[in-house]
């Protein structure tokens, strides 16, 4: 599933990402968006990101470079 970041990046499982506010970075590991439309999802806790507790919406993550 693709989604967008903060800065309207498109973003992917897979994709290198910061956490806004907290600096820490690391990779999306998931994206569970069954049932949700687009601006659901982009609006909800529903991002895995690699070595951070916890899932985050897409508008809290800043896309860093392309995977």
């Amino acid at each position: 599933m693709m989604t967008y970041d903060r800065n309207r990046n498109a973003i992917t499982t897979g994709t290198r990402v910061m956490i806004n506010g907290t600096g820490r970075t690391g990779k999306i590991v998931a994206i569970h968006a069954e049932g949700l439309t687009p601006a659901q999802l982009r609006r909800s806790k529903t991002v895995e990101v690699e070595g951070c507790e916890g899932k985050f919406e897409p508008v809290e993550l800043i896309r860093l470079g392309l995977h």
